[in-house]
């Protein structure tokens, strides 16, 4: 099935506020620039601090493909590409990956040394395996081949590391329609044999180009499995463990009639990169601007006048706000400075489990701790209120864990008339 329109509750939550929906509409649009051309220009891979990016292309009328990288200019603009010379070569050099710690790159490539294989009519064919270089201080060294435990005589590309976790794409020379995305973990004494990730990511179609947010909760991943826009199709799967759960196309917007793949989600500028086919031809790379945080909640403001906010999290059985609330509540305090008449209620909720009386107090204290936290980010103290209501309203009234996650939450509720 395909969702219409925009999905964003499953990209809010990739970026800290919650499961909750919002009828704004994020900006999408080539990127701005000297980055896309007539030629194609595939697989970005960004530097953690968004100001950086790699990617792949046919910059000239050569017959193989470079690696190229462009700086993002303070008005917003990418510059001219140049080539990444270290780490190119006179053959197919595609697929680039910068990892956080700028300290590794990856790149798939058929150059000498690749594995070679055998075709079907007899001949030899150079498949394109996975290399890697790394930061010496000053410039990538000579980038070398990964062992036997993850290059084949089957084609790799699009690497993805994540922490020690290798993800990269594999299929049958030539026959790009047998793709399937395969892990392997970096260890002390190497490389593990790399396996394909079960279903649902991977099916009986085509799948590729996966990557993960950066905490590793969600991996995007591109198919052409059935029930897409057309083509292949941009999806989203919430990781839990070793599993994936709640797979979804991204829908329209995204993803259109012509082939998205490789979307990649720079966190600190809060902006989503992926490459869409222009016209049936090549394709280029796109952005995708969400809409800021304090706009989806004056949007969720203006309908009810009250929100909740499930993202809001604190230590297990206790009122110590967690780091990965603090984006929320820093969205809370741009929205509360930029209406500076309005006053909030704090309510505190906890889930099902637990005695009562200790979890009304517990929500009391909560709410309690996050007007703390606004106050000291300059909020004044008589423009908030706090309550505690505990397991009283639940939002779902179970205890299991997807739940208790739901119903543990703060809500904010706007007191003026």
């Amino acid at each position: 099935m395909v969702h219409k329109g925009f999905r964003w509750f499953s990209f809010i939550l990739a970026i800290g506020l919650g499961a909750q929906s919002t009828d704004l509409e994020p900006l999408v649009e080539p990127v701005p620039g000297a980055i896309n051309s007539r030629l194609q220009e595939f697989a970005p891979s960004l530097t953690r601090d968004g100001k950086t990016m790699y990617f792949y292309s046919k910059k000239s009328e050569k017959s193989y493909t470079n690696i190229y990288v462009s700086q993002l200019g303070e008005d917003g603009i990418w510059a001219v590409p140049s080539e990444v010379k270290e780490v190119n070569s006179e053959y197919d050099d595609q697929s680039p990956f910068v990892s956080r710690d700028g300290k590794t790159f990856l790149i798939s490539s058929n150059r000498d040394g690749a594995v070679e294989v055998e075709l079907e009519n007899g001949k030899i064919g150079i498949s394109r395996d996975l290399y890697i270089s790394n930061w010496n201080g000053k410039t990538w060294s000579p980038p070398v081949a990964l062992p036997s435990s993850i290059n084949t005589e089957e084609i790799e590309e699009n690497p993805h590391l994540l922490d020690d976790t290798l993800l990269f794409t594999r299929y049958p020379f030539g026959k790009p329609e047998r793709a399937s995305i395969f892990k392997s973990k970096r260890t002390p004494n190497g490389w593990t044999k790399a396996e394909k990730l079960p279903s649902p990511i991977n099916d009986k179609f085509s799948t590729i180009s996966a990557t993960y947010n950066d905490d590793g909760s969600m991996l995007f991943f591109a198919s052409n499995r059935p029930g897409g826009v057309g083509g292949y199709d941009l999806y989203l799967a919430r990781v839990e463990g070793n599993s994936f759960q709640e797979v979804e196309n991204l829908g329209e917007g995204i993803n259109t009639q012509e082939d998205e793949a490789y979307l990649v989600y720079q966190q600190l500028q809060k902006v989503f990169y992926f490459c869409r086919r222009v016209e049936g031809k090549s394709f280029d790379i796109f952005s995708v601007t969400l809409p800021k945080p304090q706009s989806v909640i004056a949007e969720q403001f203006s309908e009810n006048k009250k929100i909740s906010l499930d993202s809001i999290r604190f230590e297990r059985a206790s009122a110590k706000l967690r780091s990965e609330s603090k984006e929320p509540l820093d969205a809370m305090v741009t929205y509360l400075k930029e209406n500076s008449t309005i006053r909030v209620k704090i309510i505190g909720h906890t889930d099902l489990t637990g005695v009562l009386e200790d979890n009304m107090v517990l929500s009391k204290d909560r709410a309690k701790s996050v007007k703390d936290y606004l106050t000291s980010q300059g909020i004044a103290s008589s423009r908030l209120e706090t309550e505690g209501k505990g397991p009283l309203e639940p939002l779902i009234p179970k205890m299991d864990e997807d739940s208790s996650k739901r119903n543990r939450r703060t809500e904010f509720l706007i007191l003026n008339d």
